[in-house]
């Protein structure tokens, strides 16, 4: 059996904690607006690149095809994200979100901030900022070992 001491000497262990925590609390915010964490990042995604395909989406989210078609059906049900057809290539539906998913989108953003700010209370504004800066550094070598 692994003790719990030599868990907390894990990196991995550690920040998938801190991971499931912040999720689950972004999630319990996120639920009245009737969103989950993933179609919330869907929902940025394509706030910030309009008119992407679910395929590229799905490729920057890490997010398998079958997945993806259902969250944008669940999107465009609840009438958050629209496909709009490329005049240029009929087979291709470029995605957007809708007045009602940038509201949403909005109210989650500032759900998102409000936990963060609780996950990450017991640290003072600079040690939070060293923290980002380091996870950034951590997710740009995972990114270049991709490229590779």
């Amino acid at each position: 059996m692994v003790s719990i001491l030599f868990l907390q000497k894990s990196y991995g262990f550690l920040l998938a904690k801190a991971e499931e925590e912040m999720e689950s609390r972004f999630i319990e915010k996120l639920s009245p607006l009737k969103l989950n964490a993933r179609q919330f990042g869907i929902l940025q995604y394509l706030e910030e690149h309009p008119n992407s395909s679910q395929k590229q989406v799905g490729e920057v989210l890490h997010i398998d095809r079958t997945t993806m078609v259902s969250q944008i059906d669940y999107l465009e049900n609840i009438q958050c994200v629209q496909r709009l057809r490329n005049p240029k290539d009929r087979r291709f539906f470029g995605l957007t979100t809708t007045e009602q998913g940038r509201e949403k989108l909005k109210v989650g953003r500032s759900y998102l901030e409000k936990t963060e700010l609780s996950v990450l209370a017991g640290l003072t504004d600079k040690e939070q900022r060293e923290l980002k800066s380091i996870l950034l550094k951590v997710w740009a070598t995972i990114q270049e070992g991709e490229k590779e």
